[in-house]
């Protein structure tokens, strides 16, 4: 039987009718992947201790606020993912769950893609472990799905019209081959518990590959293995910044997978994964970027992704795994609007964006934009500040020497230091309280890194 990895909080009424939720003609009880619970009492005593629920759904409770039992729910236990369903959206209460610092806030439409592919994960994991043939869990994840696409066309019916998504339906977790891999595997679940973080934004120039490279670098100081993957699959250039002549590419790690077992960061030096070499490999590396990062996420503690000015299936892959995305905007009044597009398109395409942790790049003394102006944009979202980093960003990195640059206790490295964080897990703990010590003892970066399942280092300080 699959063990349960999903729990959901809901009353007694929508879990009798889970028409209620959008669920209808489905057995909840039924569903050996999932755990009820509609006190949250019960919920609370036994997630606090479970290991095998990965992931909380809060609907409602006989007893509890939901939103007040999500952000206890994820206050016990920061490392699992805490989603938020509201089937009626409001400005206010999105606040409250960005907040609380809840994973997920979820509509209608992002739950029902969510249910689909946790059932149709779990009838990957049930033919996987009984040797069974590939394709009964497609046909079940299939007939999964088609409980999102049924309540999404009366959605629409429903509306008049409903929008296309630009993206395919990524929310079926459609099966891909990935080279060197059995038919078995390539459905396996993956079970690896990586941070992941993209950096997106919603236009070019905004700073992606220059905050992406000094976040990894930064965690990896943190004493996280952590791996820098460059998804901007056309004109990537981390590794010129990150001074690499050699690094191994994604389309080498998809036509030989054993390349894999080699690559690990290297003392204060994160693993690096390039991007393609030729733009005309990039169709194949998205086709394969599932399994790819399934694979990838049990290998390290924390992957950071830089990502292209264009939003394509790419951004899709990478939103549904991440931890947390970084959405950056600079200064400019039309990377705020395109922040703007692309959340529409996010909304759209049923893809959550209460994950996103929105940052103002290039922040300085007399700037156009200031966090204030764009969280007011952004209908009171958290927005975190960036320091402007001045020539030195751009000549240091040019040049491929990062580690001068967060040697010189530059105003970006310090001020992204700060947002790492608040946003990696147990990062200040392991960092200690002198870590936002005086300005002028600049950034401490360990020089070791830790191994995965081991204690980690203590900081230089």
């Amino acid at each position: 039987m699959t063990m349960p990895s999903v729990a959901l909080c809901a009353d007694a009424v929508c879990l009798q009718h889970p028409e209620t939720m959008g669920l209808a003609g489905e057995n909840l009880p039924s569903q050996a992947w999932l755990r009820l619970f509609s006190s949250a009492e019960d919920a609370r005593t036994f997630l606090r201790e479970d290991r095998l629920v990965d992931e909380v759904w809060v609907v409602s409770s006989e007893d509890v606020a939901p939103v007040n039992l999500a952000a206890t729910l994820k206050s016990d236990r920061p490392d699992r993912v805490v989603c938020m369903l509201a089937f009626q959206e409001s400005g206010s209460l999105k606040s409250r769950v960005s907040a609380t610092g809840i994973d997920a806030f979820l509509t209608r439409q992002a739950f029902l893609g969510r249910y689909a592919q946790r059932k149709r994960r779990a009838a990957a994991e049930a033919v996987s472990a009984s040797g069974a043939r590939v394709e009964g869990p497609a046909r079940a994840g299939n007939q999964a799905f088609s409980i999102a696409s049924a309540a999404t066309a009366s959605a629409a019916s429903a509306a008049a019209s409903a929008p296309t998504c630009a993206f395919q339906d990524f929310a079926a977790s459609r099966t891909r081959s990935f080279p060197g891999a059995s038919s078995a595997s390539a459905v396996a679940v993956r079970s690896g518990s990586a941070f992941l973080m993209p950096v997106v934004s919603g236009s070019g120039g905004a700073g992606k590959s220059s905050i992406s490279t000094i976040a990894a670098l930064l965690s990896q100081g943190l004493g996280f293995d952590t791996l820098l993957i460059d998804f901007d699959l056309q004109f990537g250039d981390v590794p010129d910044l990150l001074g690499v002549r050699s690094p191994l590419r994604i389309e080498d790690a998809l036509a030989a997978p054993a390349r894999l077992s080699g690559l690990r960061p290297e003392g204060r030096m994160p693993a690096l994964l390039a991007a393609p070499e030729r733009l005309e490999d990039a169709e194949a590396v998205v086709q394969a970027a599932p399994q790819l990062l399934d694979e990838l996420m049990k290998r390290f503690d924390v992957i950071v992704c830089n990502t292209g000015a264009a939003w394509a299936e790419q951004h899709a892959v990478l939103l549904e795994r991440s931890s947390k995305a970084l959405f950056l905007i600079d200064q400019r009044p039309s990377s705020l609007r395109a922040c703007q597009h692309a959340l529409d398109l996010c909304v759209r395409c049923g893809i959550a964006t209460s994950p996103f942790l929105f940052a103002l790049n290039r922040c300085a003394k007399n700037a156009p934009l200031t966090s204030i102006d764009v969280s007011c944009a952004l209908q009171g979202a958290h927005v975190a500040e960036v320091r402007n980093g001045g020539r030195d960003v751009e000549e240091l990195l040019g040049a491929g020497m990062p580690f001068d640059l967060l040697e010189s206790k530059n105003d970006l490295c310090t001020s992204l230091e700060r947002l790492m964080l608040e946003v990696l897990p147990n990062a200040s703990a392991v960092a200690g309280e002198s870590l936002f010590g005086a300005r002028g003892s600049g950034l401490r970066l360990l020089k070791g890194r830790r191994s995965r399942g081991g204690k980690r280092g203590s900081s230089c300080l």
